[in-house]
């Protein structure tokens, strides 16, 4: 997973009509098309869910169809997204949400961030310049929407040159097209102390041991309590949740490749299934079980 970085980018689009959410059932919806590296795709529709505390290694482009949602950014940073609204967030981003006055119905996608790159690269944008917040409009929303649904229904359909992906990509990334390069670095990496790097490294390299605080701080020359605050404020997660999030990504992957549930829950390193079930569904909205159907 990449380091963990703070950007993330609304986009404010006009109204638009969609599902009435207080008369409608929660449900969650998930797609995979490994022909475009990989992209993942959720349509969910949420009243009690509240999302943990967790990160993508992805980019990750969403927009809310109805409702309203509660999105906070490393703990720092909390806006409500109303309906019609698109938000971005690069990989790495710390984060979580819940729905807000009732349900939330919204529509994401996960791009591998070489895959984004490209389309950026394609379009002439700087991929820095995501973090700019920029108006979005009303076909934003419905482009989304439509791109989503194909993944999940029909992602046989789904290949690098479709249609209906590059039109996604375009209608996102034309209003940055021709903007002036960023000096900025997308990432927060820079800014970590190296004890910090190693002990980030150490828990990539060892996601599936009991890591404790103090392997982490021999590692990184600090304190437990040192590493353990510094880590939390440099990555937006504690170490424990860090390496429970990474865990659990190794199982998403495990069950795409077509493991089985059970034996992916006791491989990274989850009591039994029960348990590797909870903590999956309170990051990804959905559970092994739809996700292990929606290989492709």
């Amino acid at each position: 997973m990449p380091p963990l970085s703070p950007g993330h980018v609304f986009l404010n689009c006009s109204t638009m009509t969609g599902s009435n959410p207080r008369t409608t059932a929660e449900f969650a919806r998930f797609g995979h098309v490994a022909k475009i590296q990989a992209i993942e795709a959720l349509h969910a529709r949420f009243e009690s869910h509240r999302f943990a505390a967790h990160a993508h290694d992805t980019w990750s482009i969403g927009a809310v169809v109805a409702g309203a949602k509660d999105i906070s950014v490393r703990k720092a940073s909390r806006r409500v997204l109303a309906a019609n609204q698109i938000y971005c967030m690069p990989p790495g981003s710390p984060h979580a949400g819940k729905a807000v006055g009732g349900m939330c119905e919204y529509v994401m996608l996960y791009v591998p961030d070489e895959a984004w790159q490209q389309q950026c690269e394609a379009f002439d944008v700087d991929v820095c310049q995501l973090m700019r917040e920029l108006p979005g409009d009303l076909q934003q929303v419905r482009i989304a929407r439509a791109f989503v649904d194909q993944v999940i229904t029909s992602p046989e359909t789904v290949d690098a040159w479709s249609g209906e992906w590059t039109l996604f990509c375009e209608s996102l990334l034309h209003k940055y097209r021709g903007l002036p390069r960023s000096k900025a670095p997308l990432s927060s990496c820079g800014r970590t102390s190296a004890g910090l790097r190693r002990a980030h490294e150490f828990l990539h390299e060892f996601w599936n041991r009991n890591v404790s605080l103090e392997d982490l701080a021999r590692e990184s020359s600090m304190s437990a309590s040192d590493v353990c605050r510094r880590f939390a404020i440099a990555y937006g997660l504690t170490p424990h949740r860090y390496q429970l999030m990474l865990r659990v990504s190794e199982g998403k992957s495990r069950l795409l490749a077509g493991a089985d549930i059970s034996a992916v829950a006791t491989e990274t390193g989850f009591a039994d299934q029960s348990h590797f079930g909870r903590h999956f569904k309170s990051i990804f909205g959905v559970t092994p079980g739809t996700v292990a159907k929606a290989r492709r």
